[in-house]
Parts: structure tokens; C-alpha cells; sequence
């Protein structure tokens, strides 16, 4: 071990020695490594751990002095002991183990055991001066007191009571008057988001039931849910549209606009054609009988 590791170490525990003697005993986590001379309390859950220093048997206010912890004066000191000795009595139910960390008691429970010290029915001034005493051994860390709860615990500084003197506390707790059952407050469930509402898209189709009467509502063209859609299989067989339509034999009669038709190719070519350009000169008739000619004159 070299000589810085041993000042670095030295300056480790000079640091955390100055912060108890200014602050009292403090939480912290409970990864932060052990310092000599100084206890570590837990807490029930494990979640934090209280740091102090350990007091030797027997020290006195000399000792406690040099330590930096001189013994805190507080308003009223005969009023907060009896106040500390009642919380101990309704939060030491296991007076066979250590009084830390104990249990939890109410508020219900000091007043009813401090009306019993007292011997006469609970006053209205009685909670006057228990609340103070409650909220004068809170900031000295003999207790931890929740006062939205009125429910308190024994605080850490109780880690530093000897066997000695835990021996009379057991004699003192079996003096006073018992405390009635505790009643806690429940505690509170975390608080869960909400899951958003389903919306129509999310929601599933229930299947139709064979039995249920068709809606009289619903159009009658629609299709069901388990009926194919005309529309779509008369769209897969949608014969393909035919190309121009050929014309029809035309029936026209005589002296219709419709054109003429097409010369027979079995007749002679050397017919003449006519022209636009005057009126047509009569072919001359060839005497034919049966023709349609003019008649010629006899000679």
C-alpha cells in the first residue's frame, strides 16, 4: 500500500467525518463504501442507509464534545423525553431485538398512551404539545415523524443506545401504558396510464350470427357480409367491348339517298360513262322491237 493510497484514504474519512459532525447522521445509498467509525443503519427496504458515528460505551458529554456531537438542546426537555419514551413504546413491539429499525406507529397511538401517563381523558391541548415534541426529535433524527400521515418511527440516533441502556428502555416500555392497534393508512398504488381507446379500425368485426334476422334498415341491394358482391364477380366476366359493328344489308327501296350499288363486273366495259359536265345525249336506238326507244317512220 503506497503512501498516496493511504492519504487518499485518510482524506476519505476526514471528509465524511466533517459532513456528520455538521449535518448529523445522513442518507445515503447503499453502495457508498464504509467509513471507520461511523455505523451504517439500514432501512427496512434496503433502499438507503443512515450514516453516524459509533458512540463508545459509556461516553459522556467530554467525549461526545470531541467528537463534534455535543448533546442537542432542545425547548421543553422534559416534555420531549416523555414524548420519545411513549414513541418507543408503541414502535418497539420486538423488545427482544435491536429497537432499530422498529415498527410504525400513529398518532392515535401516542395521545391515547399519553393520556394514560397522564391519567385523565385526552385534552385538546395534549395534541399541541405532543406535535411539538414530535417535530423537535424529528430534526434531531431521534425519530422520523410523517406528519401528513401522522404516522412516526424510531430515528437512527437510536442505533447508538448501548445494551445498558436498551435494558432500561425494555423496563421503561414495560411500565407505561400499552398503545391500542395501530391503524395504517393504506398505501398508495403507482398510477398506471390509461391505454388509449380502441378506435372503430381497431375494432374487430363480430361474426354475423347464423340465427340473426336481417336488418330492416340495410338496403336492400347491399350484400351481406357473406354474400359475394355482383359488382365485383360481374366485373371478372365483363366480356371484352367488340370493334366497329359491321353494317346491315341495306333494305332501302327505290329513290332512297342511299348510293347506288356497285356495277355487275358481268357486263361489258364499253359502256359509256357519263359526266358532269351537261346533260347525257340519247344513245340512238337501234330499232329493236321491244325496245323503249322512239319509233322511226315508215317508208
Amino acid at each position: 500500500m503506497t503512501s498516496e493510497t493511504v492519504e487518499s484514504g485518510r482524506s476519505y474519512n476526514a471528509l465524511w467525518w466533517a459532513k456528520v459532525q455538521s449535518a448529523g447522521p445522513l442518507q445515503v445509498s447503499p453502495d457508498t463504501p464504509a467509513v471507520p467509525g461511523l455505523t451504517r443503519a439500514a432501512e427496512p427496504d434496503g433502499s438507503s442507509v443512515w450514516m453516524l458515528p459509533t458512540l463508545p460505551d459509556g461516553a459522556g458529554h467530554g467525549v461526545l464534545e470531541e467528537l463534534g456531537m455535543p448533546p442537542v438542546a432542545v425547548e421543553m426537555p422534559n416534555e420531549t423525553a416523555r414524548v420519545l419514551a411513549i414513541c418507543v413504546t408503541c414502535c418497539w413491539q420486538d423488545r427482544s431485538t435491536s429497537p432499530w429499525p422498529g415498527s410504525v406507529g400513529t398518532l392515535t397511538q401516542v395521545k391515547a398512551v399519553y393520556a394514560g401517563l397522564r391519567g385523565r381523558p385526552e385534552q385538546s391541548s395534549d395534541l399541541t404539545l405532543i406535535i411539538g415534541s414530535l417535530r423537535r426529535l424529528h430534526a434531531t433524527n431521534w425519530l422520523i415523524w410523517n406528519e401528513k400521515l401522522g404516522e412516526v418511527r424510531l430515528g437512527p440516533r437510536v442505533t447508538t443506545w448501548t445494551p445498558t441502556a436498551q435494558t432500561t428502555l425494555r423496563e421503561l416500555c414495560r411500565i407505561l401504558p400499552d398503545p391500542p392497534p395501530a391503524l395504517l393508512a393504506a398505501p398508495k398504488q403507482p398510477e398506471v396510464a390509461p391505454d388509449p381507446l380502441p378506435t372503430d379500425a381497431d375494432a374487430p368485426n363480430p361474426a354475423p350470427s347464423p340465427d340473426a334476422a336481417p336488418s330492416m334498415d340495410s338496403d336492400p341491394g347491399t350484400p351481406g357480409p357473406d354474400q359475394p358482391d355482383p359488382s365485383a364477380s360481374s366485373a371478372d366476366h365483363t366480356p371484352a367491348s367488340p370493334g366497329p359493328a359491321e353494317p346491315e344489308p341495306s333494305s332501302a327501296m327505290p329513290g332512297s339517298d342511299l348510293p347506288d350499288p356497285e356495277p355487275d363486273p358481268t357486263t361489258s366495259s364499253d359502256a359509256p360513262t357519263t359526266t358532269s359536265s351537261g346533260p347525257a345525249e340519247p344513245e340512238p336506238s337501234s330499232g329493236a322491237p321491244g325496245s323503249d326507244g322512239p319509233e322511226t317512220e315508215e317508208d
